[in-house]
């Protein structure tokens, strides 16, 4: 909140990277040996990586899709 300047998106994403492919677009994650601290951290807080990038994801994508995104996250955990 220092600056009103914004990050790139491709850097509020990460680790997530996106990929345009023929027929979609792929949301990827991408492990990194320097983030285990981070990924060890958010897995003992139960925080998956899409709620950590969740503002990348919203900037980028819509909230509508964000919200899509955890409603099918949130299915596939209860199965």
């Amino acid at each position: 909140g220092e600056i009103d300047w914004k990050k790139p998106v491709s850097c509020h994403l990460y680790p997530i990277r996106v990929e345009r492919l023929k027929n979609f677009t792929a949301l990827n994650y991408h492990k990194w040996k320097i983030c285990s601290d981070a990924c060890k951290l958010g897995k003992e807080l139960q925080v998956p990586i899409y709620k950590f990038v969740k503002d990348g994801i919203v900037r980028k994508f819509g909230e509508e899709f964000y919200n899509e995104l955890d409603e099918v996250a949130k299915a596939w955990e209860a199965r």
